[in-house]
């Protein structure tokens, strides 16, 4: 292969990145439902407390921050497609170590305050999208600026 057929594929998949995410203002969504979101929260917590209504404000967040994290930014251009796809990567990797290393956590510290309790527990589907969301949207912001 030569170079110029290597750029060449290299600029075509990059291309097809663009049909996968939201154009910029859907950024502003995202975190005005996050927000919301969470203030939600808070008031189901100390007044309300229904279920329903937490789930709803927790999926809320989740779709809030998926928002924000496939959203364009103003400039999109080969560096901050490398640092979302680095902060992509970084997220995978500490969602797996995480979802893998919280239950057997969970156990040792059940197992030393309540020994007769002590089970080993899955994660669940939130818990563990939140962590891949929130660590990538995270992680993106803090490159985006160590790169200005």
């Amino acid at each position: 292969m030569t170079l110029k057929s290597i750029l060449d594929c290299e600029r075509k998949s990059l291309k097809e990145m663009d049909k996968y995410q939201l154009p910029n203002y859907f950024k502003k969504i995202g975190v005005g439902l996050f927000v919301v979101s969470i203030i939600s929260l808070f008031i189901n917590a100390f007044s309300i407390n229904v279920f329903l209504y937490r789930e709803i404000a927790k999926y809320g967040m989740l779709i809030g921050m998926l928002l924000i994290s496939i959203s364009k930014e103003k400039i999109e251009d080969e560096l901050i497609t490398k640092l979302r796809m680095q902060s992509y990567t970084f997220a995978f990797i500490a969602g797996v170590f995480y979802a893998l290393t919280l239950p057997f956590m969970d156990y040792f510290v059940d197992l030393i305050f309540q020994s007769d309790k002590a089970i080993l527990k899955d994660m669940g589907d939130w818990q563990i999208l939140w962590i891949l969301l929130s660590v990538q949207v995270f992680y993106f912001e803090m490159l985006k600026r160590a790169h200005k």
